[in-house]
């Protein structure tokens, strides 16, 4: 899949540098993708999210005000696609704690800034083409954590029972964009 196959995927890009927005703006702009969104703080942000639903959000852990698990939190308890859509979440340093709390927060990529072109490119495709079913629970919102690993489990699969979890063919119907 070419990132132009996405040119009406609507990406929100959170950052808390304005060049760094900037230069991966235009870095998506220049791959045909036409609906890119710089917010420079939560207000801004807030205020987009109620004009635009976003199929593919990038935050950063500095982002200005909220800062970027608050905000990966609260786009994950809202309703509609941006509660299910892929969070790219970017943070300084591969710290433990930095990753576990990216991961409580609901992200569903974790990347190290500052983030290149190509990265940026190839963590949209993984974010895309890896999708996990999202879970919806009173004390976890977010991508499934357990770990995909290539032993298949046995025996009954009581997550497709469970009440909250949207699977990934419903998140695909939700966000409609790819």
């Amino acid at each position: 899949m070419q990132l132009s196959d996405l040119n009406n995927l609507p990406i929100m890009l959170a950052l808390s540098h304005a060049q760094t927005s900037d230069g991966l703006k235009s870095v998506l702009m220049q791959q045909k993708l036409k609906r890119v969104f710089v917010a420079s703080n939560n207000q801004e942000a807030v205020s987009q999210l109620g004009e635009q639903a976003y199929n593919m959000i990038l935050i950063e852990e500095g982002f200005p005000e909220l800062g970027g698990a608050d905000f990966c939190r609260f786009l994950r308890m809202t309703d509609g696609p941006m509660a299910v859509a892929p969070i790219i979440y970017g943070i300084i340093s591969p710290e433990k704690g930095r990753v576990l709390a990216a991961r409580d927060a609901g992200a569903s990529k974790i990347v190290i800034m500052p983030l290149s072109p190509k990265k940026l490119l190839q963590t949209i495709h993984a974010a895309i083409k890896e999708m996990r079913p999202i879970i919806q629970t009173t004390a976890y919102r977010g991508p499934d954590r357990r770990m995909m690993g290539p032993k298949p489990f046995h025996g009954p699969d009581k997550r497709k029972t469970q009440k909250g979890l949207v699977s990934v063919a419903e998140q695909k119907r939700i966000i409609g964009s790819f």
